[in-house]
Order: C-alpha cells, then sequence, then structure tokens
C-alpha cells in the first residue's frame, strides 16, 4: 500500500501484511504530523454506461473551460513613497557671511530705488538743492523710509525672499519649514531689525555665534533663514 502524507510530500511504498488495522492513526517521519490512515476503496469495474456518463461530464467540464474567460493578469500596483510633511525637512541654515552679502545687496538695490523716487519728486516740484526748505526735507525722508519699509516686507511676506536673497539663494521662512506672511515679515524685518541695531548691532551678531545661525530678529518673529 501507498502511504502518501497530505501534510507534506512524503510517500512510502509499504506492504500491507505489515499495517495496523485500518482506519489507524498514523505520525509522519519527515514533518512529523498526524493523520489518519485509512483502507484504499475497492475499484468498481467500469461499465459502458458510467464510461459514456464520464465522458459526458468530462465533455461539459472542458466546455465549461474553455468558455470561462481566463483571469485577467495581476496588475502590479505602485507603492508609493512616503511623502514628508511640510516643514520636516532638514533645511542648512544660511551663514553669517551670506547673509551680510545679501544684506549690501538689498541695501544697493533700495538705496538706488530711494533715490529715484526722490529725484521724481524734486522733477515733478521743479525744485533744486539749494530750494529745498524743511518740510520737503521731511517728506522725502518719510518716503525714503515708507519705500524700504515696503521693500523688505513686500518681498520677504511674498515669497521669503528679497533681491538680494534671491542673488545669493537664501529664504526666510517659519521654524516649522512654512512660508512666512506680510505679517511675520513686518515683525521680523522692521521690529526685529530695528532692536537688533539698537542694541550695538549685537542682535546681527547672533547670527555668527550662534549654531542654528539665528539673530534676535529671527528670534523674535520665529523665523530663520536657509539656503536653496
Amino acid at each position: 500500500m501507498l502511504i502518501q502524507c497530505p501534510h507534506c510530500p512524503f510517500s512510502k511504498q509499504v506492504p500491507d501484511d505489515t499495517l495496523p488495522p485500518l482506519p489507524s492513526k498514523v505520525t509522519c517521519p519527515q514533518c512529523s504530523q498526524s493523520f489518519t490512515l485509512e483502507a484504499p476503496a475497492e475499484e468498481k469495474p467500469s461499465t459502458p454506461l458510467a464510461e459514456q456518463q464520464s465522458e459526458s461530464v468530462a465533455d461539459q467540464e472542458s466546455e465549461a473551460t474553455a468558455s470561462t474567460p481566463p483571469p485577467p493578469p495581476p496588475v502590479d500596483i505602485p507603492v508609493q513613497e512616503p511623502v514628508a510633511a511640510a516643514g520636516e525637512e532638514n533645511n542648512e541654515p544660511a551663514g553669517f557671511w551670506i547673509r551680510v552679502l545679501a544684506a549690501l545687496l538689498d541695501s544697493m538695490l533700495c538705496n538706488i530705488l530711494v533715490f529715484a523716487m526722490v529725484f521724481s519728486l524734486s522733477m515733478v516740484l521743479e525744485i533744486s538743492d539749494y530750494g529745498i526748505n524743511q518740510q520737503i526735507e521731511l517728506l522725502m525722508g518719510a518716503m525714503s523710509i515708507v519705500i524700504s519699509i515696503f521693500y523688505y516686507v513686500f518681498f520677504t511676506g511674498y515669497c521669503g525672499q528679497t533681491p538680494g536673497k534671491m542673488a545669493m539663494r537664501v529664504k526666510v521662512i517659519h521654524n516649522d519649514g512654512f512660508d512666512v506672511g506680510y505679517g511675520q515679515a513686518f515683525i521680523r524685518e522692521i521690529i526685529g531689525k530695528a532692536l537688533s541695531g539698537a542694541l550695538f548691532c549685537i542682535g546681527y551678531l547672533m547670527v555668527a555665534m550662534r549654531s542654528d545661525k539665528r539673530g534676535l530678529h529671527d528670534l523674535l518673529a520665529r523665523t530663520k533663514v536657509i539656503k536653496i
């Protein structure tokens, strides 16, 4: 009798006289799993009618298999890599000297813009250097302050970069990595920088002394300057 384990590929031909009374519970010597060994079923002699019925059933099964469409091939669904949330990336802070160069470029551009506006105003009012009175001087001074505030607050709040920072490829962002708004830009550029300069420029020198390269104006506005 051929003994086959239903749990593994083990099979062995065993003499019938060595088998215990069947059915009997045995243990597979290969996988150590137990199963019931039953006596083999006696084969019934085939008759022509049974053969015809089996052939008919086989034909029906083959026709059903042929008519059944094959299953669609498995589709590989691409697994997307997890995207880091905004503000989680590690941005390298911009150093002290690169920020100094960006500030110098912004100062030059802002002074050129102020000079062009003041010169245009003097041409409209048709006055010369000798004809400027105290009121005109105050007006021009106020205009230069307004232009400077607009220059720094607008560019920083709009995209986090003044033209000088664009040239040096640095950007002002929130501590969490998000873009800054106009309110935060006003606190940083006007209030924070005024305090940084009033304290004998110590607020600016903090950029060189701190490991995170943040000045007093950055701490007040909760911002940082990164390389891009």
